[in-house]
């Protein structure tokens, strides 16, 4: 194979998985501009005859989009605020503190990863009806205001950052909050973003538990209010495209503008401790 060949196989390999996962992108865009008569006409077509917004416009004034839109933002942002907070103290209590049971608490941490969560959603939801919180935020929020891989994402951070900095700030006299918050977390943006995006697009795409704790229409997130849309005899191919193009808006715009924060955080924090 020639040097030119060489460069050029890349290339036309990642055009090739570019093209296969921007179709099915493409075919929800284009869809979301039809009507549900096109759709389900025997002239169906890839490229629309004509573009129209009816299907956008009926979203958006036939139903509470705006209310559930609002609801997965709000889920979404706590969450992601609370596995911040949460994550970065477990992460810095497992890098920087030397306990006895140090590495039995890494390793539990870590098998809860190997635990389905279709597995906990009936005792997490028996729970939730104990404390009398199904059918409030609360439910969508607090069992996953932490988690596993946030932990192990910003501990593994940890560990390559030189412990001289906090020695320093010992010597400062800095205690070990003030050098986690004035320290540490500066030279973790990377790490942090990461979290942050994994965390907010998992969060804001759950359908399975706020479908099952929330029965009142004005507390469903996105997905599960998306799922009105569609039904066994007559579903609304047109509402559910669009809904879904503006559902997906936020996480794109996320991505975008923290796309290299969330490589490096992926990539920084894998060496060996």
């Amino acid at each position: 194979m020639t040097k030119s060949a060489r460069r050029i196989a890349p290339a036309l390999w990642l055009t090739a998985v570019a093209v296969f996962a921007g179709l099915p992108v493409l075919w929800m865009v284009l869809t979301s501009f039809q009507t549900n008569e096109d759709l389900v006409g025997t002239g169906r077509h890839l490229l629309p005859g004509s573009l129209t917004f009816d299907a956008y416009q009926e979203v958006v004034r036939a139903f509470p989009f705006g209310q559930w839109f609002l609801n997965s933002v709000l889920v979404a942002v706590a969450v992601v605020a609370g596995n911040l907070v949460f994550d970065t103290l477990a992460a810095y209590g497992l890098s920087r503190i030397r306990f006895r049971g140090r590495g039995v608490v890494l390793s539990l941490i870590l098998a809860t990863l190997m635990i389905p969560t279709q597995v906990i959603l009936v005792p997490l939801y028996l729970v939730m009806r104990d404390l009398g919180w199904i059918d409030t935020y609360w439910a969508m929020i607090v069992p996953f205001l932490a988690s596993p891989t946030g932990i192990f994402l910003l501990r593994q951070h940890f560990v390559t950052l030189p412990v001289q900095l906090d020695e320093a700030a010992a010597i400062d006299g800095a205690g070990r909050l003030r050098t986690l918050v004035s320290i540490l977390l500066p030279n973790s943006w990377a790490a942090l973003g990461t979290v942050a995006v994994l965390k907010f697009m998992w969060t804001w795409g759950d359908f399975a538990w706020p479908s099952l704790v929330t029965n009142n229409e004005l507390l469903r997130t996105l997905p599960v209010g998306l799922a009105r849309f569609q039904n066994q005899f007559a579903p609304r191919w047109d509402l559910l495209m669009a809904g879904s193009v503006l559902a997906a808006i936020p996480v794109v715009l996320g991505f975008v503008l923290l796309q290299r924060l969330f490589v490096r955080g992926l990539t920084g924090g894998a060496v060996k401790e």
